[in-house]
This record gives C-alpha cells, sequence and structure tokens, in this order.
C-alpha cells in the first residue's frame, strides 16, 4: 500500500497567519493531538501540537531551569493560566509550529508513515512535489483504509 490510499484528505486547512486560538479551538473540537498548518498557497509550513501547546502554559520559570521534574512548591492561580492561555491563542499559528516536522509523498510507501508514526509524530503530513499539502496520515486513517481495502466496516 503506498501512503495515497491511507491519507486523509484535509478538508479545512489552517493557515499559518491565522490566529492560534484558531488551531486551538479546530484541535478542541475533533479531539486531536497535532494539526498540520499550510500557507496561503497551500504549502506545507509544519505541525502544531499539543505538546508545545502545553510547553508554552507553563510558567516562565519553570521554561528556564533545566532538568526540573517536580514544581509542586508553585502555586499559581486560574487567572494567571487563564492569562497565559490568551497569550498564547493571540499569537499566529506560523509562531507556534514545527517546521521541521516529516512528511511523506503520496506515492511513498506507508512503511515510511508507519515509521514516523511509530517514532511518536502521530500525525504524518502527505505533501506532493511542488510542497503542497494533500492529506496526512495517523493510525486511524491507516485503520479504515485497511478496512476497506478487505471490504470491512468499522
Amino acid at each position: 500500500m503506498d501512503c495515497r490510499i491511507c491519507m486523509s484528505p484535509l478538508t479545512k486547512p489552517l493557515y499559518t497567519d491565522q490566529s492560534a486560538g484558531t488551531v486551538i479551538d479546530f484541535m478542541r473540537k475533533h479531539h486531536l493531538e497535532s494539526v498540520p498548518i499550510v500557507d496561503r498557497h497551500n504549502k506545507f509550513a509544519g505541525l502544531v501540537s499539543t505538546a508545545k501547546l502545553m510547553r508554552m502554559l507553563l510558567p516562565k520559570s519553570i521554561g528556564m531551569m533545566r532538568g526540573i521534574k517536580h514544581a509542586g512548591y508553585l502555586r499559581e492561580s486560574a487567572e494567571e493560566l487563564q492569562a497565559r492561555m490568551d497569550d498564547i491563542r493571540s499569537q499566529r499559528i506560523g509562531d507556534l509550529l514545527d517546521p521541521y516536522a516529516q512528511t511523506v509523498h503520496p506515492e511513498a510507501s506507508l512503511a515510511d508513515a508507519l515509521m514516523l508514526i511509530s517514532d511518536r509524530q502521530y500525525i504524518v503530513p502527505v505533501v506532493d512535489d511542488d510542497g503542497l499539502l494533500v492529506g496526512a496520515i495517523s493510525y486511524f486513517s491507516i485503520m479504515h483504509a485497511v478496512e476497506a481495502a478487505q471490504g470491512e466496516t468499522p
């Protein structure tokens, strides 16, 4: 199987110049861990992940400390957390993304995407020769493709 068969087409692109609140709301609504982002020419720009968003929610003092494992001594209010969330939401999506996310070509072997997913990149953008985002592959899109190929329905 190649990646084209297993990818899910992206029906609603999210753009680098939109507010981060847009991608956060989209991720919450669809229960997504990461989302591919494009520029206004539909060229793949990177992934926004909940892991990155969670790191951005940490208090700045923790972010500056290397190797810290516990911060139980730190007490903060819901208002302080909300202020950081509001700050994140007001940024551009392009400021939050990982531009180094790995991609696959539509004609690449599915094994290439499986290797990336097993290496903890749970969404693999599918990008054509021109750098255009044509879809994405996840564990779930692979399961749907395998079931469809065997004539099964979940």
